[in-house]
């Protein structure tokens, strides 16, 4: 256990992204809160915006947010706060993405391969711990950057609201925070679980390719994809593949009737909002995942994958 520890630390001290990404993206949605501060308390005479054909300056929109109902309020916060934690998701997928392309073929690439075959360390264990970090490490930095992401924005919006009357702590008051927090994690095991698969075929193609397997990995896919929809084959091989496409949040979790988008017409407000069942995800959601036979047939392919990524790590060298 204490090896393996061991590993998941040489990781995260290898890969310098797993820490220097999250930190940027706080300093990023740190900028825009104190940038649109700025704009409020100095500029806000000389910025308008448009809603219902009708010209008003920010002040007037906030004005008439702080007079909304409560359930409406709750529902903008809210689904604002979402929203930045489903940003910081998909980007740090992207990363993970990175992050597991280059996990074995990188240490081939830089020689460092024989000096970790040199250690009382197994192949199975160097490739699970690469794993573990995808499936678990990475969502537990996507859930606290979150987490700090919406602290900071309730933080500085709340400090430049403080000359209205009340919007301060009505701003901290409807933001749900613990629901938001809980829906985050929930949806994270989903998605750690659901794109499995994924990170089994990033693994192997790093194990498996001389050059460039960033090629390999998305080509062969993408040719499957190419070949299944073109020819009519109805394989299926064309859903499987592009329904786990790492596009942020379990899309299967998501029903569109959860989510819209007020474009001004006939509304008081611009922007996302999100009904309030989408913050309960309940029993029913982790039953029907659960018992989701594409979920297993995941689970069964990425293990295969894995299996495979510890194979060819066994036999390879640091030949390219």
């Amino acid at each position: 256990m204490n090896s393996f520890l061991t590993l998941l630390r040489r990781e995260t001290w290898e890969h310098t992204t797993l820490r220097g990404l999250p930190v940027g993206l706080l300093v990023f949605v740190l900028l825009i809160n104190l940038a649109f501060s700025v704009a409020m308390l100095r500029y806000d005479g000389g910025i308008t915006v448009n809603i219902n054909e009708s010209t008003q300056t920010l002040s007037d929109v906030l004005n008439r947010f702080v007079q909304m109902p409560a359930d409406k309020q709750s529902e903008i916060i809210n689904g604002t706060l979402l929203t930045i934690g489903m940003i910081i998701n998909s980007i740090i997928l992207i990363m993970m993405f990175f992050y597991l392309i280059d996990s074995l073929y990188g240490e081939r690439k830089d020689h460092s391969i024989l000096f970790w075959k040199s250690l009382p360390v197994t192949d199975t264990r160097t490739v699970l711990s690469k794993l573990v970090v995808a499936l678990i490490v990475i969502p537990l930095i996507i859930l606290s950057t979150t987490m700090v992401a919406q602290l900071i924005t309730l933080g500085v919006q709340g400090f430049t609201l403080r000359d209205i009357p009340g919007a301060s702590a009505m701003l901290w008051q409807r933001a749900n925070l613990s629901s938001l927090w809980a829906l985050s994690g929930f949806l994270l095991i989903q998605q750690s679980i659901w794109y499995l698969p994924v990170m089994g075929w990033l693994l192997f193609c790093s194990a498996w390719s001389r050059k460039a397997p960033i090629i390999a990995a998305v080509l062969i896919p993408a040719l499957l994809v190419f070949i299944d929809s073109s020819f009519l084959l109805r394989t299926g091989i064309s859903e499987l593949i592009l329904e786990r496409l790492p596009t942020g949040v379990v899309s299967m979790q998501l029903d569109d009737s959860l989510m819209t988008y007020n474009a001004g017409v006939g509304e008081e407000t611009v922007g996302f909002t999100f009904n309030k069942g989408m913050l309960e995800p309940g029993l029913a959601n982790a039953i029907s995942f659960v018992t989701n036979i594409k979920v297993w047939i995941g689970i069964l392919v990425g293990a295969f994958f894995t299996a495979l990524a510890i194979w060819l790590r066994r036999w390879r060298d640091d030949s390219l």
